[in-house]
């Protein structure tokens, strides 16, 4: 009983790590797409200046859609099941949506520097991550790691003055916040 206890005791430990280590790469997953959205809102803060709010929704709506109408396409063609009913367990649907929305992008974007007409594709990981990692490590968790990379991303934008945002530099006070943002993600997880 010595040794066998000894080795399940082993295996529980090795098992602990591996969940803790992938704990700490999804939360590190969920802080990147938080980053990402303040990408954003920050490029459809640019876009809004010249063509207005609802616009500028459409212009990142139209990049999603021709952005995950080509993934799903991708991954119909290889071979891999969308799990979606037909027409769209096919690889054919993916190509017309995305030549319609990239199209439609690319006449409501003209104008544009080209950088803005990939607001909507930021969505597509934020999103992705918000399907697969949230569930994994609880919406708590994920939540508090999306806003410490929202805000963190966001404070370096302002920064830089970014996508022509009001420039407000990083001092102290405010890599406080964001370490304090990291202390809550830790406490949340528990």
């Amino acid at each position: 009983m010595g040794l066998s206890g000894s080795a399940d005791f082993e295996v529980t430990r090795s098992a602990m790590k591996k969940q803790q280590m992938t704990g700490i790469v999804f939360i590190l997953i969920a802080i990147g797409a938080g980053a990402i959205n303040a990408l954003q809102i920050g490029m459809l803060g640019n876009i809004r200046i010249d063509r207005g709010t609802f616009e500028a929704t459409w212009i990142s709506m139209l990049a999603s859609l021709a952005g995950m109408a080509l993934l799903l396409g991708l991954r119909s063609f290889v071979g891999q099941s969308t799990n979606l009913l037909s027409p769209f367990d096919s690889w054919w649907p993916y190509v017309g949506l995305t030549i319609v929305m990239t199209t439609s992008l690319l006449v409501a974007g003209r104008g544009l520097p080209f950088f803005l007409l990939a607001t909507g594709l930021t969505s597509i990981p934020y999103l992705l991550a918000a399907a697969y990692v949230g569930p994994r490590i609880g919406l708590g968790v994920y939540f508090a790691a999306v806003v410490t990379g929202q805000l963190t991303m966001s404070v370096l934008l302002d920064h830089i003055g970014a996508f022509g945002s009001v420039t407000r530099s990083v001092d102290p006070l405010r890599i406080l916040g964001i370490g304090a943002l990291l202390v809550g993600v830790v406490l949340i997880r528990g």
